[in-house]
């Protein structure tokens, strides 16, 4: 298969040179024939060229035939196929790689996202809860107010209409003068100012407005619109 394949190969050059010098023949007695109509060549270009084209072209096929069916040509196409194979296999392993990945960061992100909004959960809960217990102390720090004022506070307590704590004092500290009763009911509003402010965060019912009030009802001070005390007395 060899050395018919090296035989096509010399069958092939010549034919082609042949057919080449056919063609540049053709050209140059057309060429003449134009100057002289009488002119004649010795041999028939015509013929010559068409015979070396298709012998060109016969060739070919049978080399292109042969040379694929040579020892040579069989292990270089064995060696492509394998090197072929073992890249399918790589790519193939790789793909196989690059998919586990993509599924381990998924499922990362998904447990991350799980975690993530457990933990968004239970810090929900945990402020519901301690915002709950808040706002039971804060109502029993103001209940416990007249006692540790010795009852200069008679009454303290969270008052629903306002939102805020309301802060009764003993209508004795009236009797006292201007001043005194001015810095007395300042007192009064600091301490249901720390209640509120040492029991914090509280429900979104409960504000820092507190109000100083007589026995009678009357008001004495409040919380401004700004958060500070302003004095409502005479």
């Amino acid at each position: 298969m060899q050395f018919i394949s090296d035989l096509l190969a010399i069958i092939l050059t010549v034919s082609f040179f042949v057919g080449v010098f056919g063609i540049l023949a053709i050209m140059l007695i057309q060429h003449r024939q134009k100057n002289d109509s009488d002119y004649k060549p010795k041999r028939d270009w015509k013929h010559i060229t068409l015979y070396a084209i298709l012998t060109f072209v016969v060739s070919l096929g049978l080399f292109s035939f042969t040379s694929a069916n040579t020892p040579d040509a069989k292990k270089e196409a064995a060696q492509e196929s394998s090197v072929s194979a073992k890249k399918a296999s790589s790519r193939k392993v790789k793909k196989q790689k690059e998919a586990a990945s993509s599924s381990r960061k998924k499922a990362a992100k998904a447990s991350s996202i799980k975690a993530n909004n457990d933990e968004k959960k239970l810090e929900k809960k945990t402020r519901a809860k301690n915002i709950k217990r808040n706002f039971v102390a804060y109502k029993a720090d103001l209940a416990k107010l007249p006692t540790k004022t010795k009852n200069a506070i008679t009454h303290a307590y969270y008052s629903k209409t306002s939102g805020g704590s309301v802060i009764v004092i003993n209508d004795e500290v009236l009797n006292a003068s201007d001043s005194a009763v001015r810095s007395t009911v300042h007192n009064a509003w600091k301490i249901g100012q720390n209640v509120f402010n040492n029991n914090s965060p509280l429900p979104d019912s409960v504000n820092y407005l507190v109000t100083v009030q007589d026995e009678g009802g009357d008001q004495l001070a409040h919380t401004s619109m700004f958060g500070s005390f302003k004095y409502d007395g005479q």
